[in-house]
């Protein structure tokens, strides 16, 4: 039997489905208990979402045969996903809340379908950047910030280490006049 047909491997995709679920969950009851001043259970729900997403990572690699999929599989995954979500899932529950009178919450659906598409587009540009080798290095001089402390630095590249943080490479990203 093809293990990619066989009811373990649905019990697998179901279980990796599941684990990032309640990860997400585990992280916004974290977020509440710490509004509500509970630090403990806040850090116990956020260890507990940890576990859940290192058994979500278990599942995923028993999915892909062993190996986690490496960033330019992840971008181009997500761009499909983010363009599916926002151009049909969530266009599809907007349409049904509206002729259910839900007007609200098709409004909802909508402006979460545009926001959606604009994570789609995010990841094109990465991964574009990417396979043109230009995620670190530019053509020509540009600004690069360092996301770990702020430092602002010019050349084709990024800096190899922060000269004020000592952070790698990595840690750099294409600076422009945009508000993060």
């Amino acid at each position: 039997m093809d293990f990619q047909q066989s009811k373990t491997y649905q019990n697998i995709l179901n279980a990796y489905n599941l684990e990032s679920v309640v990860n997400t969950r585990y992280l916004l009851y974290a977020d509440q208990a710490r509004l509500e001043n509970y630090i403990e259970i806040a850090t116990i729900f956020e260890t507990t979402a940890r576990n859940e997403k290192e058994h979500a990572r278990i599942w995923l690699r028993k999915i892909n045969n062993g190996t986690l999929p490496n960033t330019e599989e992840n971008l181009v995954a997500s761009i499909s996903y983010e363009n599916d979500v926002g151009n049909n899932i969530y266009r599809e529950y907007a349409r049904v809340a509206r002729e259910e009178g839900y007007n609200d919450i098709a409004s909802l659906f909508n402006g979460i379908a545009n926001i959606e598409l604009n994570h789609g587009l995010r990841f094109q540009t990465y991964h574009a950047n990417l396979v043109r080798g230009e995620l670190l290095c530019k053509p020509e001089d540009s600004l690069w910030i360092c996301m770990q402390c702020g430092n602002i630095m010019s050349g084709k590249c990024a800096p190899d280490i922060c000269p004020v943080c000592g952070f790698p490479q990595g840690y750099y990203r294409f600076y422009s006049n945009e508000v993060l």
